[in-house]
């Protein structure tokens, strides 16, 4: 029997050929899906940080920028927990979309975390369904496609639309 050992000058049949370029495609694909979700993830949690000095200081002033700066971007301050300031503040939870900005917030960041702590599942994945799962707590899976993506870029254009902002 060949050595199929990588750089040991084994020999590959092309049944192995074929699943080291299917899992290739299959990494580069879900690293493009990460780098996307985790940098406009961070787009909204910069947002939204401001969106919450705004409430507390509606004019820029140096209490605005200390507040901004030094309690609500940094890592006292996660995106878990902006979201749940948000969350508990009377003045949004009148806002006419608040149901679906508080949605698309949470939405995003289940998507944020998946991509950021989650591992992928190379022989449950395909170029179609990529298989991710997560150990931490208990065995759980998801499946990453198409359509979750454009779900997750409907929730971030939603977002950066009702924040003010476009994308």
């Amino acid at each position: 029997m060949a050595d199929k050992a990588e750089g040991s000058g084994g020999v590959y049949s092309g049944e192995d050929e074929y699943w080291v370029m299917k899992i290739t495609k299959i990494r580069e694909k879900l690293d493009l899906i990460r780098g996307d979700v985790i940098s406009s993830t961070s787009r909204i949690d910069f947002i939204l940080g401001y969106k919450l000095r705004t409430y507390f200081f509606p004019k820029t002033n140096n209490k605005a920028t200390i507040l901004f700066w030094n309690v609500i971007n940094t890592p006292l301050l996660n995106f878990d927990k902006k979201i749940s300031l948000y969350e508990s503040i009377p003045y949004f939870k009148k806002l006419k979309n608040y149901l679906k900005v508080k949605k698309s917030l949470r939405f995003v960041q289940k998507l944020r975390n998946i991509m950021a702590h989650w591992e992928l599942d190379e022989k449950k994945s395909s170029f179609k369904n990529i298989v991710m799962f997560t150990l931490v707590g208990k065995y759980r899976i998801t499946t990453i496609n198409d359509s979750l993506v454009e779900d997750y870029r409907k929730h971030i254009n939603l977002l950066l639309k009702e924040f003010g902002y476009s994308r």
